[in-house]
Parts: C-alpha cells; structure tokens; sequence
C-alpha cells in the first residue's frame, strides 16, 4: 500500500517543522516547498525538498500532485519591497498556490491564519489574512483554518529571545501603554498536533488554536524576568515611546524590532481568545524550566529571512 503524501510549506521553518515532525512520526510521507536559503535540515534526509516559484503555475502543480493534505504555512511577518516580499503579494501568492492544489487534487488544506483577523483592518498583515481566507471560503477545497495567537517553544522563539535580551541589557522595560492587555501563547507542539489532527478530517472549520494560560501582558513580561533570574523594573510606557525606541534599536541591530500596527495589535487584545483552549502545554511552567536559556545573543530576524530566487530549470 502507497503510503500518503503530505505537503509542508516551510517545514524547515518554526511551526512547519514541528507539522513535519509529527507526520514524520505517524509514517506519513512529508515533502516540503521553500526557497529558503541556509535552513538546517532536523530530519536528514527524510522530508522531500522542492523548491517553490509561485510564477511556474506548472511546477507547483507537479510538487503538488499525489498529495493528500496541504500545509499551509507561508506567509510574511512585514512589508520589505526592496526584497520583494510584502502582504500584497503574500496574498496573491497564497491564490496562486491554492489553485496549483486544486489542479493537482490536493483533498485538503490546512492554512494558517491569525486570531481576530476582522478586527485590525488598518493592518496589512490582518487584512491579508482575511483575503487569503475568503479565497479559501470561496473554492472547492475541504478546508481548516487554524488561527494560533503567539507561538513559544519548539527551538526557534525569536520573539522570546529577543524580549529577552533586551531584559538582560536594560534594567527598566516597558511595556506599551499600562500592559493589561491579555496574551495567550500557545506551544508550537500543541499547534503542530491540531493541525495534523485537522488534516485528517473533512469538514470545513475555522478555529482558534491558544493555550491554556492568559496573562495580562505586564504579568508575561514578569514571568520572563522571573524566569531569567533577573530583577527588573517593568513600567508602563506610551505607545509611541516604545514604537520610537524599537525603531533606535533596529538601526544598530539591522533589524525591525517591532512595528507599530504589531504594537496595536497587542494593546487591542488580539493575542488572545475566547474561545476554548485547544492546547495543553503552559507557557508558565515551560518558561520556568527554560527561561535561563534565552537572550544571550539577539536573533535577527530579518537577516535570518534569506530566500533564493528559483532556478529557470527548477
């Protein structure tokens, strides 16, 4: 019997590459599409790599073909034109691959979208995120959209690494406005296992994918301290302060620390749910056990962000 072929994009990435491991795990036949340059391979050998050109309707379908199950995970954090990627053309991209799966048979997609999507229409990346799910809405295809809040764990945690730097470096933090705002992170492992528990379905869902914890997010930043064993001062900071100070620290570091519709995001309670947890692991006993390890050295993320174009006889 022809075991089944399932498709990742970016399984070498963060939450691709813990969907990979677990269908690794279950004896499913995994392949990946990425033009990512310089990403290790964890699974030596053992996940198919073929290069992805959304301008070659033809090869994406090829790469396509077979599979049962789609994972979606591409998409972009921000704008960035000088190197050609920005949500516009995420979106455009996301249809170009939806119809490369519908032409090749694909059963499913499960794609990843975002928590509240309706609700920061002033932001491009919210706004993409809906056009991409009512291209999904629209087709043919037996559909999962998932909608994590914010991921931790699973290795990578930029996010994490980085607020924890700037804790080791600074001993004041702020946090943008009064830092009541809740935050429900969700483990990368946990999102991994809905996912591929998604894609042995059939029905049509849209669902939130949190963890078990909220936190206001003051209380977050506190447990990272805590964790680190530090003693800092946390206090309350105007938007725009933060939003400015980001801004100073990326042009020493090369890098876009935050942005400020990120920053709105965050003050609007988007990093939360209410609807019911489906994940398991905490974020409070996980960073109690791992905080120590994080903020040593600042992770660029923009840097990290290298793609080759594809080849014309790829």
């Amino acid at each position: 019997m022809t075991e089944a072929l399932h498709v990742v994009t970016g399984a070498f990435g963060y939450s691709g590459r813990w969907i990979a491991h677990r269908l690794l795990e279950k004896g499913v036949r995994v392949r990946t599409l990425t033009n990512a340059i310089g990403r290790d391979d964890p699974f030596d050998g053992r996940v198919e790599v073929h290069p992805i050109d959304f301008e070659n309707h033809e090869a994406m379908v090829e790469s396509l073909r077979g599979a049962e199950v789609l994972y979606n995970t591409y998409w972009v954090r921000y704008n960035h034109h000088s190197r050609n990627f920005d949500h516009g053309i995420a979106v455009e991209n996301t249809r170009k691959l939806f119809a490369a799966a519908a032409e090749a048979g694909v059963e499913r997609i499960i794609h990843f979208s975002v928590a509240h999507p309706d609700k920061a229409p002033d932001w491009t990346y919210f706004r993409g995120k809906v056009a991409v799910e009512k291209i999904l809405h629209e087709s043919s295809h037996s559909y999962a959209i998932l909608r994590p809040t914010v991921l931790f764990g699973g290795g990578r945690n930029v996010l994490i690494n980085n607020i924890a730097w700037m804790l080791r470096k600074f001993p004041v933090f702020g946090v943008f406005g009064m830092g009541n705002y809740p935050i429900q992170p969700v483990h990368v492992k946990d999102v991994a296992r809905v996912a591929v528990e998604q894609g042995e379905l059939r029905e049509n869902v849209t669902i939130d994918v949190t963890g078990p914890e909220t936190f206001r997010y003051k209380e977050y930043i506190g447990l990272m301290v805590k964790s680190m064993g530090l003693r800092r001062l946390i206090i309350p900071m105007p938007s725009m302060v933060g939003w400015m100070f980001g801004k100073f620290l990326g042009v020493i570091l090369q890098d876009l620390v935050i942005t400020r519709a990120e920053i709105k995001g965050l003050k609007r309670g988007l990093m939360a749910s209410d609807e019911e947890p489906l994940g398991v692991l905490k974020f409070s006993e996980w960073i109690a056990e791992h905080g120590s390890e994080f903020g040593k050295r600042y992770q660029n993320d923009l840097k990290e962000r290298k793609y080759r174009l594809p080849k014309k006889n790829e």
